[in-house]
C-alpha cells in the first residue's frame, strides 16, 4: 500500500517515528542543558554568598580593632601605616557591599522598580552632573524601568569611559522598540575587556553592575562598531520587564 505519490505507507510512518524520536531527544538535551544552567547559577550564587561571608567576618573584626586604636600613637611608623590600612580595609568593605548588591540583582533577591520615566531627561541629568555632552534622538521618550538603578549604571559607565579617554559623552537613540545608549570609545580601547585591564582604575565593577541591571531589564551591554567608531552600548527594550 502506498500514498498518492507512490511512497510506501510504512516508509512514511517510519519517517514520522524518526522525526518524533529526534524531537524527543532534542527536548531531553534541552532539559539537561537547562538543569545544568540552573545548577551553575545556583552554584555561583552559593559561592558568592560563601565568599562574602568569609570576607566579612575578618573584615568586621579588623575594622573593629582599628576603631579602638587612637588616632595618634606617637610612633611615626604606626601613625603612617594605620591610615593606609584603614583606607584599604574600607575599600575592601565597599567592594564586598557592591558584590553583594550585584549578586542580589542578578539572582532577583534585590527587586527592581518598574516606573515609566523620560529616558533622555535622565541622561541629560547624568551628563550635567558629570560635565559631559549628551545627544538624544528623539529629545524625549518614555522607558518602563528602574530609573535609579539605570541612573547609577549610566553615571558609572560614563566615569569608566572618561577614565579611559579623558573625555566622555552620551549618545542615545530610539530604534524601533528599543533605546540604544552609546558611549564613544577611543580606538585603541575597542574591546569588550576594556574595563578589566590594570590601567582603568578598577572600573570592572561598572561593567559588571551594568550587565546585571540591564540584563534584568531584558537588555544587553557590549562593544559595538558603527561608522568606523567604537562604542560601549547599552540596549534597553522600551517596556522591558524585569526578568
Amino acid at each position: 500500500m502506498s500514498d498518492d505519490q507512490g511512497t510506501p505507507a510504512g516508509s512514511v510512518e517510519a519517517q514520522i517515528r524518526d522525526v518524533d524520536k529526534r524531537q524527543a531527544q532534542t527536548r531531553r538535551r534541552l532539559r539537561r542543558h537547562n538543569r545544568a544552567l540552573a545548577e551553575l547559577a545556583a552554584t555561583k550564587t552559593e559561592l558568592v554568598s560563601a565568599l562574602l561571608h568569609e570576607l566579612r567576618t575578618p573584615l568586621t573584626a579588623a575594622l573593629g580593632m582599628l576603631d579602638m586604636l587612637p588616632a595618634h600613637t606617637g610612633d611615626p611608623l604606626l601613625d603612617e601605616a594605620l591610615p593606609l590600612i584603614a583606607r584599604n580595609l574600607r575599600r575592601i568593605e565597599r567592594c564586598t557591599v557592591e558584590i553583594a548588591t550585584i549578586s542580589g540583582i542578578e539572582s532577583g533577591t534585590i527587586p527592581l522598580n518598574r516606573t515609566e520615566f523620560d529616558l533622555p531627561e535622565m541622561l541629560r541629568e547624568v551628563a550635567g552632573t558629570a560635565g559631559a555632552d549628551c545627544a538624544t534622538t528623539p529629545a524625549t521618550g518614555l522607558l518602563l524601568a528602574d530609573r535609579e538603578r539605570l541612573r547609577e549604571v549610566v553615571l558609572r559607565l560614563l566615569a569608566a569611559v572618561r577614565a579611559l579617554s579623558g573625555t566622555a559623552e552620551i549618545e542615545a537613540e530610539q530604534v524601533d522598540d528599543q533605546w540604544r545608549v552609546s558611549f564613544p570609545l577611543p580606538d585603541e580601547q575597542a574591546t569588550d575587556r576594556l574595563f578589566t585591564s590594570a590601567g582603568t582604575g578598577g572600573n570592572a565593577m561598572a561593567l559588571i553592575l551594568a550587565r546585571a541591571v540591564v540584563g534584568r531589564h531584558g537588555g544587553s551591554v557590549g562593544v559595538h562598531s558603527a561608522g568606523g567608531n567604537a562604542y560601549l552600548r547599552v540596549i534597553l527594550p522600551l517596556r522591558g520587564a524585569a526578568q
